[in-house]
């Protein structure tokens, strides 16, 4: 019975490590549903649900405060926040990183979209991270449908922001 139930845990863990990562599927042209989370945001006064977003496209942003190609991007991602508020999210995700220096780097940024904060490598590996900064760009129904890795201008989020931000 032991041996039955180790043999059981070795292939959950087996179907569990092999899953495809978010970034490794839209690489191979799908285009996955985003993976839920609920997390707190940067300050600790509140959290952010990813799919009670949907309605309207999100850019979803892995950072870190220590990154320096983060720092670059952060006024980009703050632009496009505002440009297109009502329209669509963008939604900074700090990771791997201590939160009152997201919190200093959200304030020199003057960062007003939400940030919020995930410790620990699930969430990382379950999209495929390799580094900081990384972003997804989500519809609005929930599927993740381009991925940059590494630092984005505003001009390559709008790229693929606008067939799904239609003509309004």
């Amino acid at each position: 019975m032991i041996l039955l139930a180790a043999l059981i845990g070795l292939f959950a863990k087996s179907v569990i490590d092999n899953q495809t990562s978010i970034a490794a599927d839209v690489a191979d042209g799908g285009h996955p549903m985003a993976p839920n989370f609920t997390l707190q945001d940067v300050n600790g006064h509140g959290s952010t649900t990813l799919s009670s977003l949907r309605g309207k496209p999100v850019v979803l942003n892995f950072w870190a405060s220590w990154c320096d190609p983060c720092k670059t991007e952060a006024p980009a991602l703050q632009e496009l926040s505002q440009k297109y508020a009502g329209r669509m999210t963008v939604v900074g995700l700090d990771s791997q990183d201590d939160t009152g220096d997201a919190r200093d780097f959200a304030r020199r940024y003057h960062l007003t979209y939400p940030l919020v904060h995930a410790g620990g490598s699930s969430i990382y590996h379950r999209w495929g991270l390799s580094g900081f900064p990384e972003t997804f760009i989500i519809d609005s129904r929930g599927r993740v449908i381009h991925h940059f890795p590494g630092e984005v201008s505003a001009a390559d989020v709008e790229q693929q922001l606008k067939p799904l931000l239609g003509n309004a």
